[in-house]
Formats: C-alpha cells, structure tokens, sequence
C-alpha cells in the first residue's frame, strides 16, 4: 500500500458526510429516515468515486467510511445531553447494553458501522469495474 496515492480532496469532500449526519442525529431530524439518508449518502459517493478514482479505491472507501462513523459518534459524543433529549429510545437501548459508558459504545458502533460503510461503498464500484471490463 503506498498511501502518497490517496486523493485527500476526495476523502475531505465525501468524509464530511459523516460530520452532518452527526449533527442530524444530534438534533433529532433524522430519527426515522437515518437508513435512508446513509443509503442515498452511500450511493452518491459510490458513484462520485466510480467516476473520479482509478487506483486504490477500496482504501479510499474503507477510509471515507470509518471517517463517516467517527465523525458521526464524536458529534453524538460531544453533544451527548442534546443527543439524549432528541434521541431518547436509542439512549435508552444504549444504555442497557452491559457497559460502563455509554459514550465508549457510541464510538465503537461507529467505528464498526464505518468499516461496514466503508465495504458498502465499495461493493457497487466494484461490481461496476468488472461489468466495465
């Protein structure tokens, strides 16, 4: 891997995804459409990808993704009584899980669901490079 071939334009541009979806989930405004939103995000970005990357795409999307899901958890985190308020069943759930802190958890989903973002996002450039070739 050499890493001197990362687009960084292309990582800020679509990473920043992540910094607003945190925001919409502080708020509350994305309580019952958030799959939705990150579905429409996801295929936005696989296609922007598709079309402007040629090399090192899967690093590209697994580093756009896991910046989706930490970004998105430090807002959470940071904002965590706001989150709280606008969020309550998920708070909820949150906390019965068998953990000391609530925030750790928050920070670890997201990782996790970035790396899964992350593969997703890849998935249909891939499956478009091969029908291509």
């Amino acid at each position: 891997m050499d890493f001197k071939d990362i687009n960084q334009k292309i990582i800020l541009q679509t990473g920043l995804f992540g910094l607003f979806m945190g925001i919409f989930t502080v708020l509350g405004w994305s309580q019952y459409s958030q799959v939705f939103i990150w579905l429409f995000i996801g295929g936005l970005t696989s296609i922007y990808l598709y079309k402007n990357l040629t090399n090192q795409i899967l690093l590209h999307c697994i580093i756009i993704g896991l910046s989706w899901g930490f970004d998105c958890s430090l807002v959470q985190v940071l904002f965590f009584k706001t989150f709280h308020i606008n969020n309550p069943y998920f708070v909820n759930e949150l906390i019965n899980i068998n953990s000391s802190s609530p925030r750790l958890v928050l920070i670890s989903i997201g990782i996790i669901t970035g790396l899964i973002s992350g593969f997703s996002i890849y998935f249909p450039i891939y499956i478009l490079k091969k029908i291509k070739n």
